[in-house]
């Protein structure tokens, strides 16, 4: 069941990359593939046909690494497994940029070859809009009420005796919260550059911004607490209501990524309709700091500025912050890929990793992922083998694959904790007033032998 989902998850990645990627090829402040184009030139067929080849690459590309994301499908280890999945997503990421990157060159090289260069004009200070530049901001108020929504869904979590969770819940959409306000700040703090030479254009221009991308911050803020919220939920609600929970999900992760990218979308049109009724656009000689998809100005104090796209807020890598928030990319691509492969990787191939010991009047179940759990003799109400685990199984915090289901589950609405490769049968319950762990070792033998131990214990 694994190995569908993700590369269901996979190919959605090579879409939408695929999507956003071609909207730089689509004319954005006269901007395409980061090279600003003369006004008179974005409809010559010379351009035309530049940007059709590379939105088509897009999409062959997009094809051919969902052909390859079918590998997934072949039969093999969870930790093989995972190592793909992750170097299937880092090849279509890798792609992706390489592609966009060759297209900016020819991009720069149609330019050069037609003699298309535009002037660079000195940056206009306008002083009204300036001192007006947030009089659209959407009020930060708003933000009270995804933090209310967030506090009544932690209690409601609390109050169905699931205090674990209610904190996790609280403590992980504090942080989107802090995270989507910083957002709203940072859009607060942009400066403003004059387009053009008209102030009413500048000024509709600059409020659009503003307006769209405090209202997208404010607007998630609540939405992702929801997203995050309901596979909680489901931890405590009656079985018949999980499918309709479940389905609510999936709607609620749709509506997150298209009102994401149409509600930008929009505001991109908007924007490009205004500097079309206008003939004095400004080019400030931009291209030069975009580099490899990326803006480096070391004299621009700006960190935080506005992509080529339109779609995105990017980072001054001319700035030592920038730096540093760009080296940290790749050390969290690689963590997040060791952390799913080591302990897979270690159940798959240790030959004891899910190990026992009976010491001081008590068992000690230990495995990867959880903390060593020490059973006092004098806790244990019951002990029995089974063949199979129950079907109804949570997990709250571990690992869940087709092969293990390592950590804390709930399981027929009790506290549960496991250490089993469903590869080797019997499984061990040992109940406790508690909580009842389940337990095989990776030697049926083994675990046998465990039962009969406590078995004899009085």
């Amino acid at each position: 069941m694994m190995a569908p989902m993700i590369l269901v998850i996979l190919i959605a990645c090579n879409v939408i990359m695929a999507f956003v990627s071609s909207l730089s090829a689509k004319p954005h402040n006269y901007v395409i593939l980061e090279n600003t184009f003369p006004a008179d030139k974005i409809d010559d067929p010379t351009v035309i046909n530049f940007s059709k080849n590379f939105r088509k690459r897009q999409f062959q590309l997009a094809f051919i690494l969902t052909l390859l994301d079918l590998t997934l499908l072949i039969p093999m280890k969870d930790s093989s497994f995972m190592l793909l999945f992750f170097l299937l997503l880092y090849l279509t990421i890798g792609m992706n940029y390489l592609l966009t990157l060759r297209y900016i060159r020819k991009g720069h090289q149609l330019i050069i070859e037609n003699n298309w260069q535009l002037p660079t004009q000195p940056i206009q200070i306008d002083t009204r809009l300036i001192i007006e530049k947030n009089r659209k901001l959407v009020s930060p108020w708003w933000f009270l009420v995804s933090l209310s929504l967030i506090f009544f869904l932690s209690i409601v979590l609390y109050k169905q005796k699931n205090p674990d969770m209610a904190w996790i819940l609280l403590i992980t959409n504090g942080l989107i919260w802090f995270m989507m306000v910083f957002t709203w700040r940072v859009i607060r703090r942009l400066p403003v550059r004059p387009l053009t030479n008209d102030p009413k254009i500048n000024q509709q221009y600059n409020d659009l911004t503003k307006f769209y991308w405090s209202t997208f911050s404010i607007f998630m803020s609540g939405l992702i607490s929801l997203i995050v919220y309901i596979p909680l939920l489901t931890m405590t609600i009656s079985t018949r209501f999980f499918t309709i929970l479940t389905a609510i999900e999936f709607l609620l992760i749709l509506l997150f990524c298209g009102a994401s990218i149409w509600w930008l979308i929009r505001l991109r049109k908007k924007q490009d309709q205004l500097l079309t009724t206008s003939t004095t656009f400004r080019y400030f000689g931009d291209d030069y700091y975009w580099r490899y998809g990326m803006y480096c100005n070391p004299d621009d104090p700006r960190l935080m500025v506005p992509d080529r796209i339109g779609m995105n807020i990017s980072i001054n890598l001319g700035k030592i912050a920038g730096k540093i928030f760009l080296s940290l990319i790749p050390l969290v691509l690689i963590g997040a890929m060791a952390v799913a492969f080591i302990p897979l990787y270690v159940l798959d191939y240790h030959p004891d990793p899910l190990s026992y010991e009976i010491k001081s009047e008590a068992v000690i179940l230990d495995g990867p992922l959880v903390k060593a759990q020490r059973i006092p003799f004098a806790r244990i109400q019951k002990v029995t083998l089974i063949d199979h685990m129950p079907n109804r199984q949570i997990r709250t915090n571990g690992l869940a694959t087709n092969d293990y289901a390592i950590g804390h589950f709930q399981i027929a609405g009790k506290p549960s904790v496991l250490f089993v490769d469903h590869q080797s049968k019997p499984i061990l319950i040992i109940v406790t007033k508690d909580r009842t762990y389940y337990y095989t070792n990776k030697h049926s033998t083994e675990t046998k032998h465990l039962y009969q131990e406590l078995q004899s214990i009085d």
